[in-house]
């Protein structure tokens, strides 16, 4: 038996845990509940977070916002603050380490959405 000669173009099997996850225990999944346009986040969509990243200027991280979790732009530059996603003019103070109300839960390091609706479009309505 000969072995085929495309077998030197065999790619190793696709593990999104490999791909996606960095530190396993400090890894987790959210559902997006909203359409966020300016960051390709389609309401829906899977996020991997991770609690072990630190967040940089412009890192869409996952916050405790009065008894929600909410999405928001992390602001490092210039005005350090958390934005809306889609409306950079509306912001809110960083928490402060002892407010309990407000808190930084993990950094959105993926975002896996279901191409299948043709959702994305080069201009949409808003």
């Amino acid at each position: 038996m000969f072995a085929s000669p495309a077998t030197d173009y065999l790619e190793p099997k696709i593990s999104l845990d490999a791909l996606c996850v960095r530190s396993p225990a400090s890894t987790y999944f959210l559902r997006a509940s909203n359409t966020y346009w300016k960051a390709g986040i389609l309401n829906g969509a899977l996020l991997v977070v991770d609690m072990s990243v630190t967040p940089c200027d412009g890192s869409i991280v996952v916050c405790a916002y009065e008894g929600e979790l909410v999405l928001r732009r992390l602001k490092l530059i210039s005005r350090r603050c958390l934005q809306d996603i889609d409306h950079p003019n509306f912001s809110w103070p960083l928490p402060v380490e002892d407010d309990d109300t407000r808190q930084v839960y993990g950094v959105v390091t993926y975002v896996i959405n279901d191409a299948r609706g043709g959702e994305f479009d080069d201009s949409p309505v808003m």
